[in-house]
């Protein structure tokens, strides 16, 4: 697969999101999984018949804890994830945001309205990153976002076309518009591609929380030839905490070392969390910092995005 890099008119692409964290949690992120349908409806049968043959309805971050084949279809699921990914064949993006942070450390913050304007950054990163204007958004229903207000925003913002090398600017540089033919919300337990995006928005919020914890944990078991096997203690009811915590710090371990394996350029510990550098690449870890000293948080008098 060749990494398509010039804007197409002719194609509609599409993405599926979900969120973790919102709105009661330090740590809260957008999972973003996006690319051209075809490859999509490949890797949606994929984890189709991961939960299949696992005998799982869904696959939640939130329920990954030691359950055996809960824990196995994470596990393929970022397998698959970034398999697609590394063939260029999808992106996925993870905008997160830190609530104590300056930016949103204000009184009267409106957690709704920020939440939208996150969504329109990351809808606005992958576009560009794509090269496309044609979209089709299938967010998870449970969210709470004014879609037809994040679709009219995004409907008035200009992007550049690709740049043409070699060519010297004699004109005006031609720009875009973004059109999102169609955001349809959808029941999660219907659609894996929503499932992996909550996965990978849960594992980053996780690793936010927990990382330097993670990193001396997984430093720990260097030598030990089942690194990535997972533990598992049933039932899951009651649940053994200390188990669960060190079966997804093997899941964030596994990622990180799949990622490496094909140079995706995914750091852990630089950072104590899971953070890309360079956010052109497929998979794009996006730890969210203010841009600029004026650049707050909205607060519930203004709900403009």
């Amino acid at each position: 697969m060749i990494y398509r890099k010039r804007h197409d008119s002719r194609k509609t692409f599409s993405a599926y999101s979900d969120e973790s964290g919102c709105f009661n949690e330090r740590f809260q992120a957008i999972g973003i999984i996006s690319g051209e349908e075809r490859h999509l409806c490949k890797l949606r049968d994929e984890l189709a018949s991961i939960l299949q043959t696992k005998e799982v309805s869904e696959i939640k971050f939130s329920e990954v804890r030691t359950h055996r084949p809960k824990i196995e279809a994470a596990q393929s699921f970022v397998e698959k994830g970034v398999d697609f990914a590394q063939q260029r064949n999808i992106r996925i993006d993870v905008l997160l945001w830190d609530t104590y942070d300056k930016r949103h450390s204000i009184p009267g913050r409106d957690d709704l309205a920020n939440l939208e304007r996150m969504y329109y950054k990351a809808l606005r990163h992958i576009s560009e990153k794509w090269h496309q204007n044609n979209w089709e958004l299938y967010p998870d229903n449970g969210s709470r976002i004014n879609w037809p207000e994040i679709k009219s925003y995004l409907s008035r913002t200009r992007l550049p076309r690709q740049k043409r090398p070699n060519l010297l600017t004699l004109f005006k540089e031609e720009e875009y518009n973004i059109i999102f033919h169609k955001i349809e919300p959808k029941k999660s337990h219907d659609e894996p591609l929503i499932q992996l995006a909550d996965l990978f928005a849960g594992i980053a919020c996780f690793c936010r929380e927990c990382g330097q914890e993670c990193i001396k944990w997984l430093q720990s078991q260097k030598g030990n030839k089942q690194q990535f096997l997972f533990e598992y203690e049933e039932p899951e009811i009651p649940e053994d905490l200390n188990k669960a915590k060190q079966n997804r710090f093997r899941l964030v371990g596994y990622l990180d070392d799949i990622c490496k394996r094909y140079s995706l350029g995914v750091s852990l510990k630089t950072k104590k969390y899971l953070w890309t550098p360079d956010p052109s690449k497929p998979i794009n870890f996006w730890n969210y910092e203010s841009q600029y000293e004026g650049d707050k948080a909205p607060i519930k008098l203004n709900r403009r995005l």
